[in-house]
């Protein structure tokens, strides 16, 4: 991937950096932000209405864990303090791990060391769980929370620290009996033994019908254990990791730990420690009780007390290659397909200290200190690895920063950098707010990406979508800019109609700022929305009348949106659309199966008592319908979307759901059951979601003929906006008409513009029902 970088925007976050490397993506396009304060996790908006030329996204803070191994490894430090020897006593006080508790002694600030994001998957089948390790060497595992409030938050739902604990205290004795001199070794024992010190999420794979990831621990004294973490459906859920493993790595405190899977249930673990030496083996057994470990290689032996501040592997046509970072310095191992190593090599960037590396392909991005990048490619040539190097220009003055971090969207369409000012107070040099630093890549066609997206599913171009957004306001232009105007929108897949709903949005917005407007190449968002709508109620359709069960919600809303195809049809969408051919022959095969069911009881709405015919309520007023189903959510919704607040019936889905506006995963929404069931109660629902609605005398009945009470020719005023009793009772009446006529009665009305009469102060539309040969144009 080619880069040209041009500043964006920036924004602050009202605290210093800590530590290099210090953010990283998930999978499900969020990114988590080390500060001394906590940890923030920044995701996109997916807001294209947003009118302002900002960075737009949501800055989420989360407090780091205070837990502590001296606190619960069952000897109280106060106890034997006074009565060590004064150089253990400054060991005691000037020791991190030991004396959080130390009384007398200053209060430490706890602050994050590192954090990762799980593969995706692992929480309700889409989610990423965030490990998190503290400057006390406590690893706790967070995932996302929407609470009842809609509140998102990151709660805790295991702390390894702890359960490495209760797996040791199965084998501690009792230190009430012990000598000081003994207690105070135990001491210090105990914390080594459990403290985490470094850790690496493993990849995904399936034992039974649950998904399972392993986590790799590194420890204080060398150890390193291994994880099984299954994925956790539903809250309350019996959820709990399980060891499977303890190796005596033979090298001190472990820093630095990366996973390459080779395998399905296997693969290699590199691992590195305080002193700067590296080692990898090969673990395998990953969905047994006990995992194997076997095949110990040694890198890296020299004990030149340079600790390895990353690793990471990259594969390149039939190669492998380890990368290790060492301040200035990446050790670069080529390994053939076989596994061994057939050179390696030292490259020095800038003589200055890395914070920040991402690679792809062969090619590496490096991030220094000062702000450099650089860019190296890696090649093999006769067995030899060659790098070749391009520094990249940020086209930004850095004279005045200093690097912690840096990001890739994940297709390139920006670059994020981690920096903060540096200020000189008298003799001292101290850290201004940190800031986040959002850069273009000119390089990416971005309007290209994104109609030519293999993928067929916006979830993972939203990074194309907020910069096309922020370049279309400063640059006051259209975003389809490079579509061709003479789209054939009869024959867009449900894909491209859904991109061309965003665009229109997105120039709906823009249009005030465009100065001229020679032309508008792009449908307006209210059709392009309804023919999208069109497509996914038509797919909706089609997959439950394949069923032979149906459910009586399932019922009702096939009666709902098969009134709303037909409505459609009457409001002339499709020919204002200048769409024909493939959309009525969707409508068409669904219609003529719909329309000869019988159906439940009409459901009434709960706020304005009217039977619920079809997606909108008469009169019109504002209600939470589903957007799969298009029937009412009477008391809570099962999941909504975090980009265009769409909503999801709890009968329409139990398990997290694409947004079928946006691509990305909607928010499951927690429900109280037993307060669930008490206001249906209220409400006289049954727990199925029935609602028990009254026969109004205007109803059909079986025995009364459809012909008898139909007229051949009658005029109707549609006036959707207005309140009045008679008007609205033309209105229900039409609406009452439509959903006892056939596809072939719709395609017959008459919808020319000479049925159509404007008066002065009214904006109405007379529509003539008639049994003739006319079709729409």
């Amino acid at each position: 991937m080619n880069l040209d970088l041009k500043f964006l925007d920036s924004f602050k976050l009202s605290t210093t950096y800590v530590t290099n490397y210090a953010c990283g993506k998930s999978e499900n396009n969020d990114f988590f932000v080390l500060t001394d304060q906590g940890i923030y996790i920044l995701t996109l908006r997916g807001d294209l209405s947003y009118s302002f030329p900002q960075f737009s996204c949501k800055k989420l803070f989360m407090p780091v864990s205070t837990y502590a191994a001296c606190e619960n490894i069952d000897i109280d430090v106060n106890s034997f303090s006074n009565y060590v020897e004064r150089k253990d006593l400054y060991e005691l006080a000037l020791t991190s791990e030991y004396s959080v508790n130390l009384k007398h002694a200053n209060k430490l600030d706890i602050l994050p060391l590192k954090a990762e994001w799980s593969p995706q998957g692992l929480i309700d089948t889409t989610g990423c769980i965030l490990a998190v390790l503290n400057s006390v060497y406590s690893l706790e595992l967070y995932v996302r929370y929407v609470n009842k409030n809609e509140i998102v938050e990151y709660v805790t739902i295991s702390n390894i620290l702890e359960e490495v604990i209760n797996e040791a205290k199965q084998k501690w004795e009792s230190a009430n009996r012990f000598s000081i001199e003994i207690k105070l070794r135990q001491f210090k024992n105990r914390i080594q033994f459990v403290s985490i010190t470094g850790f690496t999420w493993g990849h995904k794979f399936k034992i039974g019908s649950i998904q399972h990831c392993t986590l790799f621990v590194g420890h204080m004294n060398g150890d390193i254990t291994v994880w099984s973490v299954p994925e956790k459906l539903v809250s309350g859920q019996n959820w709990k990791p399980q060891i499977l493993c303890r190796y005596a790595t033979g090298l001190e405190r472990i820093v630095t730990l990366h996973w390459h899977q080779t395998s399905e249930f296997g693969g290699g673990l590199c691992f590195a420690d305080v002193s700067g030496r590296m080692k990898v083996v090969h673990i395998t057994n990953l969905n047994k009780p006990v995992a194997n470990v076997d095949n110990e290689t040694i890198f890296w032996n020299e004990p030149d007390k340079v600790a390895i501040d990353k690793i990471t592997v990259m594969e390149h046509d039939s190669y492998t290659f380890i990368l290790a970072v060492k301040q200035r310095i990446i050790l670069i191992f080529g390994l053939d397909k076989n596994g061994d190593v057939f050179g390696q090599k030292a490259c020095y960037v800038d003589d200055v200290y890395i914070t920040g590396l991402h690679h792809t392909g062969n090619t590496i991005y490096v991030l220094t200190l000062p702000g450099i990048f650089t860019e190296l490619t890696l090649t093999v040539q006769d067995e030899k690895i060659k790098v070749t190097d391009k520094k990249i220009s940020l086209k930004f003055d850095m004279k005045k920063y200093r690097t912690h971090g840096c990001f890739f969207s994940k297709n390139f369409a920006f670059f994020g950098l981690l920096c903060q000012q540096w200020a000189q107070d008298g003799s001292r040099v101290r850290a201004i707010e940190a800031e986040v630093i959002v850069f273009q890549n000119l390089e990416m066609k971005l309007i290209d990406s994104l109609w030519n997206n293999p993928s067929e599913s916006l979830r993972d171009y939203w990074d194309c979508l907020e910069v096309l957004r922020i370049t279309c306001i400063r640059e006051k232009r259209f975003p389809w800019l490079g579509i061709s105007p003479d789209l054939n929108y009869d024959k867009l897949s449900i894909y491209h109609l859904k991109l061309l709903r965003q665009l229109a949005k997105l120039s709906e917005m823009v249009f005030n700022f465009v100065p001229v407007v020679k032309n508008y190449d792009i449908k307006p968002f209210i059709l392009t929305h309804y023919l999208l709508q069109i497509k996914l109620v038509v797919q909706r359709l089609k997959r439950l009348l394949a069923q032979k069960d149906l459910s009586v919600y399932q019922m009702r809303s096939i009666d709902v949106q098969n009134f709303f195809l037909k409505e459609m049809i009457a409001k002339n969408i499709l020919a204002k659309s200048n769409v024909g051919k493939t959309f009525i022959d969707d409508i068409r095969s669904v219609m003529e199966v719909a329309n000869e069911m019988r159906y439940p009881d009409t459901m009434q709405c709960i706020w304005c008592g009217e039977k619920i015919l079809g997606p909108t309520c008469l009169p019109p007023h504002a209600d939470a319908r589903c957007c799969f189903s298009m029937m009412p959510i009477l008391v809570v919704p099962s999941f909504k979307c975090p980009y265009c607040s769409s909503l999801a019936h709890p009968q329409e889905t139990q398990e997290p759901v694409p947004c079928p506006y946006c691509d990305v995963s909607m928010d499951r929404i927690p429900v109280d059951t037993e307060k669930y069931e008490n206001e249906a109660k209220k409400l006289h629902l049954h727990w199925d979601g029935e609602v028990k609605s009254p026969c109004y005398s205007d109803c059909l009945r079986e025995e009364i003929s459809c012909e008898d009470i139909e007229e051949n020719s009658r005029e109707y005023v549609v006036c959707s906006d207005s309140e009045d009793d008679e008007e609205c009772t033309k209105l229900r009446t039409l609406y009452e008409r439509f959903g006892h006529l056939n596809l072939e009665e719709i395609l017959k009305m008459d919808m020319s513009e000479d049925s159509i009469e404007r008066e002065d102060g009214e904006a109405s539309k007379r529509m003539k029902l008639e049994n003739d040969d006319t079709d729409i144009e």
